[in-house]
């Protein structure tokens, strides 16, 4: 068998077996990339909210916890406290509640998880063990196969001698401009 078929025959194997994986990882590096413009993980969840408590000194656990699962059921209530100003702090799980005594309204703030995205920059990071490491390892030399043979796949002027010569040196000095100005 010549090696140019042998190339696409594992280009084209390799290729379909890896397409899941190059997707989770392409999306994934998107939410990654524009991490200081939000958070890739989580969505911050603002609820502003009204309440009929009057104000005190102190108030009961069990008071506090109903006005909160009244505002959103399946937060997790931790503890609370009333500050100088007479205004009541919160502490849930994931976030905080602040309740202002006098105005009758209040504000919750939360991290939800991003449902899908969340598990797939997980994978991205390669932190679900050394198990997901190396099967990541695995992806990245597969797709290193797949690379470096789609340049010796097709002969002719589309070929790397000629055509794809060109479009190789252009993807390699993208990156190269790129350290050259910034780092």
């Amino acid at each position: 068998m010549k090696i140019r078929k042998l190339l696409r025959i594992l280009h084209r194997d390799f290729g379909y077996f890896i397409v899941a994986m190059t997707i989770v990882y392409a999306v994934s590096g998107i939410y990654l990339n524009h991490r200081h413009d939000f958070n890739p993980d989580y969505k911050i969840i603002i609820t502003d909210f009204k309440h009929d408590l009057q104000p005190q000194e102190s108030y009961p656990d069990d008071e506090i916890q109903k006005i909160v699962e009244k505002v959103q059921p399946d937060v997790v209530y931790k503890k609370h406290y009333v500050d100088n100003d007479g205004d009541i702090k919160v502490f849930i799980a994931n976030g905080e509640v602040i309740i202002y005594s006098g105005s009758g309204e209040g504000r919750m703030r939360y991290l939800q998880r991003r449902p899908l995205i969340f598990g797939m920059n997980k994978l991205h990071r390669a932190t679900l063990g050394t198990a997901w490491k190396w099967v990541s390892d695995t992806m990245a030399v597969i797709l290193l196969f797949v690379a470096v043979s789609g340049l010796f796949i097709l002969k002719g002027k589309r070929g790397l001698q000629r055509w794809g010569w060109w479009l190789t040196v252009a993807g390699l000095v993208v990156p190269l401009i790129f350290v050259i100005l910034y780092l």
